[in-house]
Formats: C-alpha cells, sequence, structure tokens
C-alpha cells in the first residue's frame, strides 16, 4: 500500500486542505464567550488568515530548503529525529481525527437523527474515510479538487437563497466584547484549522508555487468564513447564540422557488467535507506511523489506527463527560500549537543546522 506515489501540485493539496476547513465551519459550535450572534464574530475569520499566514513562514523556508538541495542532487535522509517528529505528527492527527468524529457524532445526534444511538454509523464512517485514505494523497487531493467546486457553488447557492432573510438590525457594533475575550475566542476558532501543520510534514511530497497558492487558499478561506458568518448573523441575529450549530439553523431557513428545502443539499455536501476531512487525517497519521514503524506492514498500521478511532467513539458517544474530554477547548488549542508552531519551526531549525541530506543513490 503506497501511500504517496508521486507528487502532488499545491493546487490540489490545498483543495483538499480547504474541504476540511470547510466542514470545521459548518459543524462550528459558537463560543460562549463571543456568540455568533454578534457582529464581532466576524472578526475569527480575520485572526484566522493572519495566524495562518504567519504559521506559514516556516514552511516557506523549510520548502525553500528542500528545492536547494534537489537541485544538487541531494534527497531527504531518514534520521532519528525525523522519524520523533513524524511520530508526534502522528499522534496529534489521530487525536484530532478522533475529535472531529465525535463533533460529528454530536452533529448527527442532535440535528439529524436526535436521540439517536449513531455508533453503528460512526463505525461505517471510519471503515469509508479508511478505505478513501488507502488511496493516497494524489487521489484524495485530486477528487478534493473537482468536489471543491461542487462545494463552493452549493454554499453560494444557500446564501443566495437566504439574501431575504438578513435583517441589517441583526448586526451590531464591533468591539462590544473586552479586547482579552476576543482574543480567546479568536485563538479557540484558528486552534480548529489543525490541518494546516500538515503541510509542513508533506513539503517533501508537494510542487509548485507554495507561497502564491499558500497565500491564495487562506485568503479564499477566510473570505468564505467571512461571508458564511455575515449570512449566519443576519438571519438569525440572536438566535444563533441559542443554536447548538447556528450554521445549520441558518441553512434550514434556505429557500429557493419551488425548493422549499435545501438544507438536505447541503447536509448532504457538509458530510462529504467530514468524511475528506477525516480521511485526511487517517491518512497523515497513518503514514506517519508508518515512517516510524518501518518494519511494520502498512495495512496494519492502517488498520489498527481506523479500528482504535472506530472504538473509542464508540465508547465516548452519548456519554456528556468523556466527550467533554475531547472537546476541550485547552487540547484543541494544545494540539494546534504543537502541529502548526512548534513542529514547523523544530523542522526548520533542523533542516537549517543539520545534515539531513544525501546525495542520490546511483542508478545499478
Amino acid at each position: 500500500m503506497a501511500l504517496i506515489k508521486e507528487k502532488v501540485s499545491f493546487s490540489e493539496f490545498f483543495a483538499l486542505l480547504f474541504l476540511s476547513l470547510m466542514s470545521t465551519v459548518f459543524m462550528y459550535i459558537s463560543s460562549p464567550l463571543v456568540p455568533i450572534g454578534k457582529t464581532d464574530a466576524l472578526l475569527r475569520p480575520v485572526a484566522f488568515v493572519v495566524l495562518s499566514l504567519v504559521a506559514g513562514l516556516p514552511a516557506f523556508f523549510v520548502y525553500k530548503k528542500l528545492n536547494e538541495n534537489n537541485n544538487k542532487g541531494l534527497v531527504l535522509r531518514e534520521t532519528m529525529f525525523l522519524r520523533a517528529s513524524r511520530l508526534l505528527f502522528g499522534i496529534v492527527y489521530f487525536v484530532v481525527a478522533l475529535m472531529t468524529i465525535m463533533r460529528f457524532d454530536l452533529f448527527a445526534s442532535s440535528e439529524l437523527f436526535p436521540g439517536t444511538d449513531m455508533s453503528f454509523f460512526l463505525v461505517a464512517i471510519v471503515v469509508a474515510c479508511g478505505v478513501l485514505s488507502t488511496l493516497g494523497l494524489k487521489a484524495l487531493c485530486r477528487g478534493s479538487l473537482i468536489f471543491c467546486f461542487v462545494v463552493v457553488a452549493a454554499t453560494l447557492f444557500v446564501m443566495l437563497s437566504l439574501v431575504d432573510e438578513i435583517e441589517l438590525l441583526n448586526f451590531t457594533p464591533l468591539f462590544i466584547d473586552d479586547v482579552a475575550t476576543l482574543s480567546l475566542d479568536m485563538m479557540l476558532f484558528t486552534a480548529q484549522t489543525t490541518e494546516i501543520g500538515a503541510i509542513t510534514l508533506l513539503l517533501p511530497y508537494l510542487k509548485g508555487n507554495l507561497k502564491r497558492r499558500y497565500i491564495g487558499f487562506i485568503s479564499f478561506s477566510g473570505a468564505m468564513f467571512i461571508a458564511i458568518f455575515i449570512f449566519v448573523i443576519g438571519s438569525l441575529g440572536t438566535l444563533a447564540d441559542r443554536q447548538l450549530f447556528p450554521t445549520y439553523t441558518a441553512v434550514t431557513l434556505a429557500s429557493f422557488g419551488l425548493l422549499e428545502r435545501i438544507d438536505s443539499l447541503e447536509t448532504s455536501i457538509w458530510i462529504l467535507c467530514v468524511i475528506i476531512k477525516i480521511s485526511f487525517y487517517i491518512f497523515v497519521a497513518v503514514y506517519s506511523f508508518s515512517c516510524v514503524l518501518k518494519r511494520v506492514n502498512k495495512k496494519f498500521v492502517a488498520v489498527a489506527v481506523c479500528g482504535a478511532l472506530a472504538i473509542v467513539p464508540a465508547f465516548i458517544s452519548n456519554n456528556v463527560e468523556r466527550f467533554g474530554f475531547v472537546s476541550n477547548n485547552a487540547l484543541s488549542v494544545a494540539l494546534y500549537v504543537v502541529s502548526v508552531v512548534l513542529l514547523p519551526l523544530v523542522l526548520l531549525a533542523y533542516y537549517r543546522r543539520g545534515k539531513p541530506f544525501e546525495k542520490l543513490p546511483e542508478d545499478i
């Protein structure tokens, strides 16, 4: 099972990350610190853009270092340091995959099928995502690039149908809350975008103009987030603060001509985004653990990861205390800082000062 057979363009890769980020907004649970019914909520995507652009700086330098050595005929050498870094990446993305599955469990059991035990459905989701992850990075990215247009078009269609529902009086003045509270809230929102940290991990397998594609990807994602929040605030107002999943509630108001209820269309697209997100997290976890466990068959690693992700949610599901642990804000921030900030900085320092490159083996 070859997880990465060939290099992937940044356009394809960022399409995958975009869909993953979109699922975060679709299943976004409003923070009690800054209710989503306030216009201050629009600052969350702004913080995401700023923090993500800053967090991308180590990746820019690492990619430059990789290209310089590739031009010299050198390739990345496997070292204990790189394996340890990948192990940490694997642990982080395994936990994030688990948290994503549990958030989807909460969404499905509270909004789609209220009061239903979702254990069997979660197992089916994990199995499907596990199968998709084994197709490799190239297949995931190409499929995402095609599906990306569908998601954007469907989201814009729903926004268009919500125009008549928008009330300007629902928008409050900016900076109603104190700066400290607002800053913490923006950090909690950005912390749910852990997938950005995988860029540095997978740089050896990506090609193209990183800086231009990354800036475009982050900017477009931020613009979509702002647009979605504008329609949520404008259509729901303070009602959004009393909804567990305010974005879903706003979509249920959408209608277009003869289509009185189009939330089922958007919901099905959201579920596909969640499947792509979980598949990508499983892929990163399996790839990372496989790099550490060189002598273990990749299929066995994939089965072990998927098995754990199928068993643990069944144990947590329908238990409020256990679910509270995997949805802990402090844990989310810690995972974000480790994967998006610390590990990329550590790899950057290693690539600049260490000697992780070696000559290409001569053909026999």
